[in-house]
């Protein structure tokens, strides 16, 4: 008995010390990272950063203290102009298919030109009883050196959102959802058009082709669809504030505050994305009338007028989440229906927080930049092999600086 219990204390002993071993393995680990992350600032500027950092979270816990503080007036606030709606009283639908969109570019300023990407993804979402029609993500890229101009960003952002309109009309699924906001759109497509002159002849004409290949026709699709919803990842809009609807005692985001009063399997009713004191016209530019008629732009802003939004709680370890939404989606209950089933059955882990195919597609396309890097060696190996001057060669194809974005907003 005692050789046992000796045993067993033996065996404790070893199992605290493993534990403790590995929680000192840990330790070390953060701290070398966090010695990394400084090693490039002088240590002046890390010693004031750091001495920023309980300020900075003091004033953060007051405000979310405040917000906790007033959650159950909110609520009240919320019931009396009656915007909170349970998702189970709307009729269960059938599974439906879903896909995400999304795209980003790239443009590395090298030397003697820019090597400029662009590319979109579809990625379909998960699925036990709906039908599946694309196993395989769905893409659209293109890529070239150019050289340098005056605006090549804003023309190749437009081709971007080309590629991504381009797939969200071409999938076959019940629900299509799109990284960023509508607005996005066409605002990306407005400084393509208005920066034609300032880019590359190549680009400019690649995208000239897509506008006239569809484009604006794929547009004004999608912002009157029955199956496409919007999803930005972050706005500062705040709908519930107006007409005092609700009056939180800090100034918060409409993402934010819907997070705090609405429970698991709530959403919001409609609510317009704009109204008389904030009409689209405000929002987004007019696209230049030569490329987009008087009456495609009239219809175009009658469709972004009748833009709703809502905001939507699947469960608890979620936060709510921004939906805008064509007039078709939201004049229907039974569309409504399906639009919120299909978005909650694409959540199954808290490590994602956005809908598994946009979770899927937004990590893809943030890969874009890696692979660019490898098309620049590339271009690199094979110019300066076939080159008698290597030195000035490499000169020229030295990289500088690298910019890029994603599609969402």
């Amino acid at each position: 008995m005692v050789e046992q219990n000796g045993s067993q204390i033996t065996a404790n002993t070893r199992g605290n010390s493993i534990d403790f071993g590995l929680q000192r393995k840990r330790s070390i680990k953060e701290e070398t990272e966090c010695m990394e992350a400084f090693a490039d600032l002088p240590d002046a500027l890390v010693r004031d950063l750091l001495a920023k950092a309980a300020p900075v979270a003091e004033g953060v816990s007051q405000n979310l203290q405040a917000l906790r503080d007033a959650r159950a007036r909110l609520y009240t606030e919320a019931r009396n102009h009656r915007l909170i709606c349970r998702k189970a009283d709307l009729d269960v639908p059938r599974e439906p298919s879903v896909v995400g969109v999304d795209g980003s570019y790239q443009v590395h300023r090298l030397t003697a030109l820019d090597l400029c990407a662009a590319a979109a993804v579809a990625v379909e979402g998960t699925s036990k009883e709906a039908a599946r029609y694309w196993p395989e993500p769905y893409h659209d890229m293109w890529v070239d050196g150019l050289p340098h101009c005056i605006d090549a960003v804003g023309v190749l952002r437009g081709t971007m959102v080309s590629m991504e309109m381009a797939l969200a009309a071409k999938a076959p699924h019940d629900l299509v959802l799109l990284d960023g906001s509508f607005s996005s759109l066409v605002i990306y497509l407005n400084q393509a058009l208005t920066r034609i002159a300032d880019s590359s002849k190549t680009l400019s004409e690649f995208f000239l082709d897509r506008w006239k290949g569809g484009a604006l026709d794929q547009l004004k699709g999608l912002l009157t669809s029955e199956r496409t919803v919007a999803m930005p990842k972050f706005t500062s809009r705040n709908e519930f504030l107006r007409e005092n609807m609700l009056n939180p005692p800090v100034m918060v985001d409409g993402k934010t505050l819907a997070t705090m009063i609405l429970d698991p399997g709530e959403y919001t009713r409609p609510l317009p994305l704009h109204d008389a004191t904030d009409p689209a016209s405000q929002q987004v530019d007019h696209l230049p009338e030569k490329y987009c008629p008087t009456k495609d732009m009239d219809e175009i802003r009658e469709a972004l007028n009748r833009l709703s939004v809502i905001y939507f709680r699947p469960y608890g370890w979620l936060p709510a989440l921004r939906m805008e939404l064509p007039s078709a989606i939201t004049s229907s209950n039974t569309r409504l229906s399906i639009v919120l089933e299909g978005i909650s059955r694409q959540f199954f882990s808290p490590a994602v927080i956005e809908p598994y195919p946009l979770f899927l597609a937004d990590r893809m396309v943030k890969s874009l930049g890696s692979g660019v890097a490898v098309i620049e060696q590339t271009v690199a190996q094979h110019v300066a092999g076939s080159s008698p001057d290597i030195e000035n060669t490499l000169l020229f194809l030295q990289n500088y600086r690298t910019e890029g974005g994603r599609g969402g907003v």
